[in-house]
């Protein structure tokens, strides 16, 4: 007889739990029995352990059958059922993992590689910011390419905003960056905003203090301010885009 005929009663659950604590079941086998009898398990458990025995969305392959071999040994000690746990799931996630971590730090490599093999302007020009930036660039972080003149005029056409003239210089080598650690710089992003009757071009984004903190100009300044959002204050930051790249955020990029 085929196990999905088996009915299911506290005994077949008890062997079911049994084979998956003693590492009988694969990730697929456990995955497909409990998406077929998932209804019938809940009638059968308490709803505290019913949770820890589901199996958890995950991207690892072994997570979801390992977190669930512990939540069906919890079931069986608590019923005195005796088994003995394997560790085959645990050592099996953490080759995954293993694997997963080598697989980024080879992504990373490349894409710091990258950066300074495409990006020898940036060295030349912000060597501080850039040598920062290439030791904690990721693989989701993202450098766009140098920024056209017409691009530059067209989105100070849009914004009826001149930009100073050291950021022009910086959209000249690029179009913007986002790193993960809190920075955006986006000449496509940039935005009005007004902040106590003030009004301000947005830049973009700097987590010095807070998530969504923002980077401000205004009108025929080199000074970038800075918008710390939890105390809604406007402060001055630097004297200009060269000062913020080469010694507050290649700072920030080190200390992240």
């Amino acid at each position: 007889m085929k196990e999905s005929n088996v009915p299911m009663n506290k005994e077949t659950l008890t062997a079911k739990l049994v084979d998956l604590v003693e590492g009988r079941e694969t990730p697929e086998s456990w995955k497909n029995w409990w998406n077929e009898h998932e209804l019938e398990v809940e009638t059968l458990l308490n709803p505290g352990e019913f949770l820890k025995l589901k199996p958890c969305k995950h991207g690892f392959k072994w997570v979801p059958v390992f977190t669930s071999q512990k939540g069906a040994a919890a079931i069986l000690e608590k019923n005195g059922v005796k088994c003995n746990s394997s560790h085959f799931y645990q050592e099996q996630y953490l080759e995954e993992l293993d694997a997963f971590c080598k697989e980024q730090k080879r992504q990373q490599r490349e894409k710091q590689k990258e950066f300074k093999d495409r990006h020898p302007a940036w060295f030349k020009q912000y060597p501080k910011f850039s040598k920062a930036l290439s030791k904690i660039l990721e693989p989701s972080d993202e450098i766009l390419p140098a920024a056209t003149e017409a691009e530059i005029d067209r989105q100070e056409e849009l914004l009826k905003f001149v930009l100073p003239a050291k950021v022009q210089e910086f959209f000249l080598l690029s179009a913007g960056i986002h790193v993960s650690t809190g920075l955006t710089i986006m000449l496509s992003g940039m935005f009005y905003v007004t902040i106590h009757e003030e009004q301000y071009c947005v830049l973009g984004e700097f987590w010095k203090e807070g998530d969504g903190d923002q980077l401000l100009l205004r009108h025929g300044e080199e000074t970038i301010w800075y918008y710390a959002h939890e105390q809604d204050k406007v402060k001055p930051l630097c004297n200009d885009m060269t000062e913020l790249l080469e010694k507050k955020l290649a700072r920030y990029l080190h200390e992240n």
